[in-house]
């Protein structure tokens, strides 16, 4: 499945989303980070451990904080809410603070829902082709590996630099703990630094792709973007 910014709404936008653009700002610009570097390129060891890392998580779901950096480190925007990912083609992104925004993805459909201003936009998937960082907890290991270098940094964290047009970000930092991602840091290729902690719920139930079925509320409009 990919991940791409919505209409682009705020998704992984994420970025506290200025509602229209929020989905658009996680996704493209879910971007944004680099951490301190301690270690040059390391090769298949790291690579391999990386990917079967990422393979083992065949879903995930908690609470998340983001953050949103310029160029010069000022925080420009913060928000809120919850998660849930489930592999292949699935993902939900609810943001609770400091507006109500809904983002769904199920298979080749994404759903943005503005709970505020009572609106929804369908679109699909891959309207943009792009590739953005919430793709690579939705995707294939194996597809993923020829994709990127990957370079292995202090503790539990990899630096992952994509070398492949599509990609809407410059590179991202995944850290894990207890085998789980708990945060990403995304490098946006303008210079911008996405921070993204995850809290895992600590008993989480199994997730079934009924979790990810979007319904259009009654009285809200629905819109295309397509």
């Amino acid at each position: 499945m990919q991940l791409t910014e919505p209409s682009r709404a705020a998704a992984f936008a994420i970025a506290p989303v200025k509602r229209e653009t929020a989905v658009r700002r996680f996704f493209r610009p879910m971007v944004l980070a680099a951490a301190l570097v301690l270690s040059t390129l390391v090769p298949a060891v790291a690579d391999e451990t990386l990917w079967a890392r990422l393979d083992a998580q065949s879903q995930a779901q908690g609470r998340f904080l983001q953050e949103l950096f310029d160029e010069g480190g000022e925080l420009l925007e913060r928000s809120s809410g919850r998660y849930a990912v489930l592999k292949p083609g699935f993902f939900r992104w609810e943001i609770e603070y400091p507006d109500r925004q809904e983002i769904v993805v199920a298979q080749e459909t994404l759903w943005h829902y503005d709970l505020d201003l009572a609106t929804v936009t369908k679109r699909s998937v891959d309207a943009d082709g792009a590739f953005t960082a919430l793709d690579l907890l939705a995707r294939d290991g194996t597809e993923l590996a020829a994709r990127f270098s990957v370079e292995r940094l202090e503790g539990e964290s990899y630096r992952l630099v994509p070398q492949f047009p599509q990609a809407g970000f410059a590179a991202v930092v995944l850290s894990w703990e207890d085998e789980q991602i708990v945060a990403m840091e995304v490098t946006q290729r303008g210079g911008q630094r996405l921070a993204l902690a995850l809290t895992p719920e600590s008993d989480p139930r199994l997730l079934d792709p009924a979790d990810f079925a979007f319904t259009i509320p009654d009285g809200v409009e629905l819109q295309t973007d397509e």
